[in-house]
């Protein structure tokens, strides 16, 4: 199967104050740490933005919402529209401990009877680190036409994979180091964490952090 990696690079960041996407953490910005993950899984990867200016440095393909502010559901759509692929793996990009490992895991649970793919880590569902196949398409249209942009109804209205931390490979060889694989980036105390974090909590492996 082929697949297309699309990279959401959008949201206002809010809650940061600056643009979380272009943060260094380790000396390497935040968004081609991502990025770099997602090329190792396959060559096909889409950064989903509106600001072309601030990722050219990326050297990747940069896909406009067609929907515009309409979060992430916007960039999902905007990435199944422009994928050539029926596969897709959905990756935001403040997330800065995920893994080429962790996304062939999910990549591999997929099943012909699902829409997508997505984990569930502690309770709760990891819908930016997902699998999305393109026949969602028109539901996600669907969504977006009627203003319903809470990404908990669209997946309502698709049938759904749950992956549990237990159905991970990595879960059950470290469970120690798995937990920071869904560190997610909202706030500048949440920046300084993962600084924090990449300096004491991973262990080098040729060369650079790995989990």
């Amino acid at each position: 199967m082929e697949w297309t990696m699309l990279l959401l690079a959008g949201g206002k960041s809010s809650r940061m104050g600056v643009n979380k996407a272009l943060l260094t953490i380790g000396g390497v910005v935040n968004i081609s740490r991502v990025a770099s993950e997602l090329k190792k899984v396959s060559e096909n990867v889409m950064v989903i933005t509106n600001t072309f200016e601030e990722y050219h440095f990326l050297q990747l393909p940069l896909i406009p919402d067609l929907h515009k502010d309409q979060g992430p559901l916007g960039g999902l759509h905007a990435g199944l529209t422009s994928s050539k692929t029926e596969f897709q793996f959905l990756a935001a990009c403040d997330m800065p401990f995920v893994s080429a490992d962790a996304i062939k895991d999910i990549i591999s649970h997929y099943e012909p009877e699902f829409d997508a793919v997505v984990p569930e880590i502690n309770g709760r569902l990891q819908p930016l680190f997902a699998v999305y196949h393109k026949r969602c398409l028109p539901v996600l249209t669907e969504c977006l036409l009627k203003h319903e942009l809470k990404m908990s109804l669209f997946l309502e209205k698709i049938s759904v994979k749950v992956m549990k931390e237990t159905d991970f490979k990595l879960y059950r060889e470290n469970p120690e180091h798995f937990q920071y694989l869904f560190f997610n980036m909202n706030t500048m105390e949440d920046y300084q964490e993962a600084g924090y974090i990449d300096q004491t909590e991973l262990y080098i492996k040729d060369g650079r952090h790995e989990l």
